[in-house]
């Protein structure tokens, strides 16, 4: 199975299941209608999978769609689906010129496909007696089309976040510096933040209204059990630790700019799983840099010393 695909359909299990199915079918050479069974199947996932991904009314909310007159009975498009699920609300002027993007190739291409399966769905003498070359050919092309689709999502999300990146880890910096890191403090009596670095950030979802991304990067801190007072006269500790943190920031669309990044509320999340896991370590490191007549009794959790 192709893996773009399977990207697609993601956490569907329905669509999943749809798409192994459809493989299946094709892989039966023992059976005449393998290749209809897959072009039925095949139709069918991409239906359920562009639903899924552009819902009516978030499509419509978009500044690019355009309202069809009242008789025509699918006021959103298969090739509108397309647009939606690669781009969300993004103008079709921020997509071209801000970031020399056109997939309008690819949104046709799998058009054309969905409408080449319909053509096999119905079973006619013409297309009954397909020989394997012409199956392998057409299965090939109905399987790049789907796939194509991904490829667009892929690239339009990391051009959004290439185009946006050292604001994104602006932003993200100024936010954790700002925020009150609740995980961090109450591992000892106090912390310091001493550095913050962003590793990654990701565009994880388009819709009509915001670009959506998701941070990483890791805090370097100072952490102290004890007073200032308890430090100065040997009855305190202190610890130079690193946890990793995501956030997630947003953006208005048609046309995301540095200036519009707002940081998600309750979105910063610090990563101090694997402190507990090294206990036995850190009491070792405290009890060497205690000098020996003020060693401090280790126990479970050092903030219980103080």
């Amino acid at each position: 199975m192709d893996e773009r695909i399977l990207q697609l359909v993601g956490d569907s299990r329905f669509e999943r299941d749809l798409y192994e199915a459809a493989m299946f079918n094709l892989e039966d050479h023992r059976n005449k209608l393998r290749f209809h069974n897959f072009a039925f199947a095949m139709r069918e996932l991409v239906g359920h999978t562009l639903a899924r991904l552009a819902p009516d009314d978030e499509v419509q909310k978009c500044i690019w769609w355009k309202k069809k007159p009242e008789n025509v009975v699918h006021q959103v498009t298969r090739v509108e689906r397309c647009v939606y699920a690669t781009q969300g609300g993004l103008s079709n002027h921020y997509v071209m010129k801000r970031l020399g993007l056109d997939f309008s190739r690819e949104y046709e291409d799998l058009r054309d496909a969905v409408v080449r399966l319909s053509e096999y769905v119905h079973i006619t003498p013409q297309v009954f007696t397909l020989e394997d070359d012409d199956i392998d050919r057409l299965a090939e092309e109905t399987i790049e089309a789907v796939a194509g689709l991904m490829a667009c999502i892929q690239e339009c999300r990391a051009a959004v976040g290439d185009r946006l990146s050292e604001a994104i880890s602006d932003a993200a910096v100024h936010q954790v510096v700002g925020e009150s890191l609740d995980a961090v403090d109450e591992l000892a009596t106090h912390y310091y933040l001493e550095d913050v670095y962003v590793d990654s950030h990701e565009v994880t979802r388009i819709t009509s209204e915001a670009v959506h991304f998701k941070v990483s990067g890791t805090l370097d801190v100072t952490l102290q059990w004890g007073s200032n007072s308890d430090l100065r006269n040997g009855d305190g500790a202190e610890m130079d630790e690193s946890f990793n943190f995501t956030c997630e920031l947003t953006c208005e669309t048609p046309n995301p700019d540095s200036n519009g990044l707002e940081f998600v509320d309750n979105s910063l999340m610090v990563d101090i799983g694997g402190w507990h896991d090294r206990e036995d370590e850190w009491g070792d490191q405290l009890e060497d840099d205690a000098p020996e007549d003020q060693l401090l009794p280790i126990m479970e959790d050092p903030r219980t010393n103080f």
